[in-house]
């Protein structure tokens, strides 16, 4: 039998619900290495919820296979077309129940405290999301340590390709950081309205709601004791062209949907302009030309964002980047 007292304690260390999103695309060679380090993930309390966008490998069923072995119970959606990561990640949501939302990239193995960590640092009510401290699969060259942006747009990481030494084991406010692996308390991720999937197919979105987030009032913080390895662009590749015009067609929306027009013309124009001085030429260059007229042609569509989020979030702009390209 509880005694009455006993109740209130029990009570106090109840967990938070966390539900693990994943969304899938064509991420057969990854997915069953993710499940597998949720097995080990002790914590009470979590829901697998599995979106797939319309993959062509079999990922879908490899995962639910890998999930049964593990012996995780999952939901797993099938989407009839690729909705993108944003759209994705908020079909997932919609099936979730935690208070608590891990958005976590299929390419990503977790360390086994890594969801504890997160729903310990949720206790402080002042923080709406937290990442994670990300490695590269040899688990001691850092690849993330929270996040940093350029006057232009261009998104940095601390830490990324330094060997482990503890030089990044302090909580901390940051910009952004990475979606990769990123957790968002329920009501927050509502009240900034989702992912915005007008970054189609990806980048950015991370950056957009950390920007919102922070305008609503609420922290953003790296968390050193969450970590989790990353194998990095396994989708799009890491530095093709293909991913060179997205990254800079969804930075240079993001510019035009968040920064203020005098921040835009004293400070992006000339650091953009200074930049493209030091751009290799047929490296970006012909995807950036490509990615300035997409979205000239997309100026309607992003205007109409920009107006939706002053209206959600009705709060002073924040443009604390960094001016400086050294």
């Amino acid at each position: 039998m509880l005694l009455e007292a006993e109740v209130p304690s029990l009570a106090r260390e109840k967990k938070p619900r966390v539900s693990i999103i994943i969304v899938l695309y064509d991420s057969a060679d990854y997915i069953a290495a993710c499940i597998d380090s949720l097995r080990s993930v002790a914590y009470p309390d979590m829901e697998l919820i599995m979106v797939d966008n319309s993959s062509s490998d079999g990922s879908a069923e490899l995962a639910r296979r890998a999930a049964e072995s593990a012996g995780l119970d999952c939901v797993i959606s099938v989407l009839r077309g690729n909705r993108g990561f944003a759209g994705a990640n908020n079909h997932g949501f919609k099936l979730s129940t935690g208070q608590i939302v891990l958005m976590l990239n299929p390419d990503t193995e977790l360390f086994p405290d890594a969801v504890g960590e997160l729903a310990a640092a949720f206790s402080d009510p002042s923080i709406g999301i937290c990442g994670c401290k990300v490695y590269y699969p040899d688990r001691e060259t850092l690849q993330h340590a929270g996040g940093w942006m350029r006057d232009n747009g261009l998104t940095m990481h601390y830490g990324v390709g330094e060997t482990e030494c503890g030089a990044y084991d302090e909580m901390r406010d940051v910009f952004y950081v990475t979606g990769a692996a990123l957790a968002v308390r329920r009501d927050v991720f509502e009240g900034a309205g989702l992912l915005d999937a007008g970054y189609y197919p990806a980048y950015f979105e991370e950056a957009d709601l950390c920007l919102a987030v922070r305008r609503m009032g609420h922290r953003v913080v790296y968390l050193p004791g969450a970590k989790v390895v990353h194998h990095e662009s396994t989708t799009t590749g890491r530095f093709t062209a293909r991913y060179y015009y997205l990254y800079h067609k969804n930075r240079i929306r993001f510019l035009l949907k968040n920064f203020s027009w005098r921040f835009l013309l004293d400070r992006t124009v000339p650091m953009e302009r200074q930049w493209q001085g030091m751009v290799l030429p047929g490296e970006q260059s012909a995807p950036l030309k490509k990615a300035y007229l997409a979205n000239v042609l997309l100026l309607p569509v992003t205007l109409l964002a920009r107006r939706r989020m002053e209206k959600r979030v009705c709060a002073p702009r924040i443009e604390d980047t960094v001016r400086s390209l050294g």
